[in-house]
């Protein structure tokens, strides 16, 4: 499994925060930070609840055809935080 390391410049400040992270493939379970990517903007959350659980991981998901999925779309891209110098207590 491979990792990624990115640089990502805060909105609030000038500041910029190291992420290493997992692959998507690595499964986030809950009290995991992790860090996401949405119509070109990153945003740190955390798993909170299997709901949480359930929408992050795209692997843990049953499709129905019969429903427009809209979770799909937008949690795609859900990456595992490894380490960082990013204050996750922010996101408690």
């Amino acid at each position: 499994m491979k990792n990624f390391k990115t640089k990502i410049e805060s909105s609030d400040s000038n500041e910029e925060f190291n992420f290493e992270c997992f692959e998507n493939t690595e499964p986030i379970e809950i009290g995991d930070p992790f860090l996401f990517f949405f119509a070109g903007i990153a945003d740190v959350g955390k798993c909170f609840s299997e709901n949480d659980k359930y929408e992050i991981n795209p692997n843990d998901r049953v499709r129905d055809p019969s429903k427009i999925d809209l979770v799909t779309g937008f949690w795609q891209k859900c990456y595992k935080i490894k380490s960082t110098n990013f204050d996750l207590s922010l996101i408690d």
